[in-house]
């Protein structure tokens, strides 16, 4: 998955199309793992499985093992949304549909991102494909383009064709626009792809440029880390819909104020400065808010529940409207925040976790 710092937003192609946009921020160590294996001759099967939840105010451990299989791509991310499909087994977490090769696919919504990257590949006959997500659906983390970018490298890879992760983050970002019609960014697929600290630029065609930040002092990122908090406001929702409903003109007007967000933290990154880092995310954050109140709603809500504990940053992840909050403060006050909060799901990120892998079976 990936939390940017400042700048998600002009990451859109109608903004950014405008003079550019510009993302900063760090995969984390929240993963999706797909296994591909082969199946029956003329049958397709597809599963979507949970791996785990992390408890109230415990960190998400992270684990890269996979459940098995002949290939298993592996990207910084991972949610798929959705209800479980009709006509599928169910088993606790675990959603499957099999079908035959020249059954038309599903358009159930759990499995249109699975579905669509099996037609993008070509692979559709002899096939089983599981997802293995580490969150639950629409968490505001970036989940369905780290699915799209880890579903992509393992069926490549289990064809025998490599792919740079320029190519999978453009390719995924294709698979969202083109074929589900999904009103999205492109920072979550490059995140996925390439993992780490990145400072990406963006223009009309999508990401115009990566960029591992510069990082001027080794202590910056690991007292970055210590003082977020991921919160889990268990609200669900599908990113495009809450974009849809973002003004274009605002979207267009908060553009310029997103950017110099990002430029700030980039700067504070480089300089090693932590304040200034923090400084650009708050930034980031109130002009986020002005973009839409409404997407806002949730985490200006938790603000006023937490005033007076010392929180630095606190704003909605992804498009708002639900999904994840990020929390910024130092590592003493978290007893307290923590204790605020009180049954929220919490989440400790650490940033800069690697990118998409494959790892053989």
């Amino acid at each position: 998955m990936r939390v940017s710092f400042a700048g998600g937003g002009s990451d859109l192609p109608g903004v950014a199309r405008q003079d550019g946009g510009r993302v900063v921020g760090a995969a984390v160590d929240l993963r999706v793992h797909v296994i591909v294996e082969p199946f029956d001759r003329g049958w397709v099967r597809m599963e979507l499985a949970a791996r785990g939840q992390a408890t109230p105010a415990e960190g998400a451990e992270a684990g890269d093992a996979t459940a098995g299989g002949a290939m298993a791509g592996e990207a910084a991310g991972g949610a798929m949304a959705g209800e479980a499909a009709a006509g599928g087994a169910t088993a606790g977490a675990l959603r499957v549909i099999t079908r035959r090769r020249s059954d038309p696919p599903r358009d159930d919504l759990a499995f249109r991102l699975i579905e669509a990257t099996l037609a993008a590949t070509g692979v559709g006959d002899g096939v089983a494909l599981r997802v293995e997500s580490e969150t639950s659906p629409g968490a505001g983390l970036g989940g369905s383009a780290s699915a799209a970018v880890a579903a992509l490298f393992a069926l490549r890879a289990a064809v025998g064709e490599a792919a740079a992760p320029e190519e999978l983050a453009r390719e995924a970002v294709a698979i969202e626009r083109e074929r589900l019609y999904n009103a999205c960014g492109a920072q979550d697929q490059v995140f996925a792809a390439f993992g780490g600290l990145l400072d990406l630029a963006f223009d009309a065609r999508g990401c115009s440029g990566v960029r591992p930040l510069a990082i001027g002092c080794p202590d910056l990122v690991p007292a970055l880390s210590a003082g977020l908090l991921l919160v889990d406001t268990a609200v669900r929702r599908v990113s495009g819909e809450v974009l849809d409903r973002v003004d274009a003109g605002a979207a267009c007007d908060a553009k310029a104020e997103l950017v110099a967000a990002a430029g700030e933290v980039a700067r504070g990154f480089e300089l090693g400065s932590l304040a200034l880092v923090l400084s650009g995310m708050r930034r980031g954050a109130a002009a986020k808010v002005r973009l839409s109140a409404a997407a806002s709603a949730i985490a200006l809500s938790m603000q006023r529940r937490l005033d007076g504990l010392g929180v630095e940053v606190l704003r909605m992840c992804g498009a708002g409207g639900g999904g994840h909050i990020v929390l910024w403060a130092p590592p003493e006050r978290h007893a307290r925040i923590l204790e605020a909060l009180g049954p929220c799901l919490v989440r400790r990120p650490a940033l800069g976790a690697a990118g998409v892998r494959l790892e053989p079976g």
